[in-house]
C-alpha cells in the first residue's frame, strides 16, 4: 500500500513537471509576437524620426534657396534700375552736348560770315564788328537759357511741358537763333507720343528756315511720320525729297532703302 502511494506521488510530480514545462513554453511562445511588434514599432518610430529630420533639412534648404533666389532677383532689379538710370543720364548729357556743339558750330559760322572791322581810317561807314564778348552773349542770352531748359525737359520725357517751353521760346523769339530748333523739338515731342499729324506740322516749320542744320532731320521725320500713319504714298514722296534735297545727309542710305521697300 505504501509503495502504491509513492508511485502515485511520483507520477503526479512528473505530470506536474511536464505541465509546468508546457505552460512556460506556451507563455514564451505567446510573448514572441508581442516582442516582434514592439521591435517593429521601435524601428518604425526611428524611421519616422529620421524621415521627419530629413524632411526638416529639406525644408530648411528649400527656404534658403528661396531666400537666395529672392536676393538674386532683387539684386538684378537694382542693377537693371541703376544701369537704366545711368544710361538715361548719359543719353541726356550726350544729347545736350550734341546740341551745344551744333549751336556753337552755327555761331562760329555766323561769326565767320560777318564782315571784319574796317582797317581804313577814312571809311565813312565802317562795317559792323562782332567781338568775342558778343559771341559769348549769344550763348549766355535768355533765349539760349530758355532753349536749354526746354531741351532738358524734353530729355526727361516730359513732353507736354517741353512743348510749352519751346512755344514760350517761339513766342518771345519768333525769329531767334533757336526758333528752327524749337520747331524741330516740338515735332519730336509729338512724334514721341505718336501724334504724327501734329509732328509733321512742326517739322514742316523747320523747312521754312532755308539751309538750316536740322533741315534733313525734319525732312526725314516727316517721311517717317507718314510711314507711321500708314500713308505710304506720302511717305515715299517725302523720302524722295530727302534724297534729292539733302544728298549728303546721313539719312539718305536708309531713305533709299525705304524707297525700295515701300510699295
Amino acid at each position: 500500500m505504501k509503495k502504491i502511494k509513492l508511485l502515485l506521488s511520483g507520477l503526479a510530480i512528473a505530470l506536474l513537471g511536464g505541465c509546468a514545462g508546457s505552460v512556460q513554453q506556451i507563455h514564451n511562445e505567446a510573448l514572441l509576437p508581442e516582442i516582434d511588434v514592439i521591435q517593429v514599432k521601435e524601428n518604425s518610430d526611428e524611421a519616422l524620426k529620421l524621415a521627419q529630420e530629413a524632411k526638416l533639412d529639406v525644408n530648411v534648404l528649400s527656404t534658403k534657396v528661396t531666400e537666395l533666389d529672392n536676393k538674386i532677383i532683387l539684386l538684378s532689379e537694382e542693377i537693371s534700375s541703376v544701369s537704366a538710370a545711368k544710361i538715361e543720364e548719359l543719353e541726356n548729357r550726350l544729347a545736350l552736348l550734341v546740341e551745344a556743339y551744333k549751336d556753337l558750330h552755327a555761331q562760329i559760322k555766323a561769326i565767320e560770315a560777318m564782315p571784319l572791322r574796317a582797317s581804313s581810317k577814312n571809311q565813312k561807314n565802317p562795317a559792323p564788328t562782332f567781338s568775342p564778348a558778343s559771341a559769348i552773349a549769344l550763348v549766355n542770352s535768355p533765349e539760349y537759357d530758355l532753349y536749354q531748359q526746354a531741351l532738358q525737359i524734353y530729355n526727361k520725357r516730359q513732353y507736354e511741358e517741353a512743348v510749352n517751353l519751346f512755344n514760350d521760346l517761339l513766342k518771345h523769339y519768333p525769329s531767334g537763333q533757336y526758333a528752327a530748333n524749337a520747331y524741330y523739338w516740338i515735332g519730336e515731342c509729338y512724334y514721341a507720343i505718336s501724334d504724327f499729324a501734329t509732328a509733321i506740322i512742326a517739322y514742316k516749320k523747320v523747312l521754312t528756315f532755308k539751309n538750316h542744320q536740322k533741315g534733313d532731320d525734319a525732312q526725314n521725320k516727316i517721311a517717317l511720320s507718314y510711314l507711321k500713319m500708314g500713308q505710304s504714298v506720302e511717305a515715299k514722296a517725302e523720302f524722295k525729297k530727302l534724297v534729292e534735297r539733302y544728298p549728303s545727309s546721313e539719312f539718305v542710305p536708309r531713305a533709299k532703302q525705304y524707297l525700295k521697300e515701300i510699295m
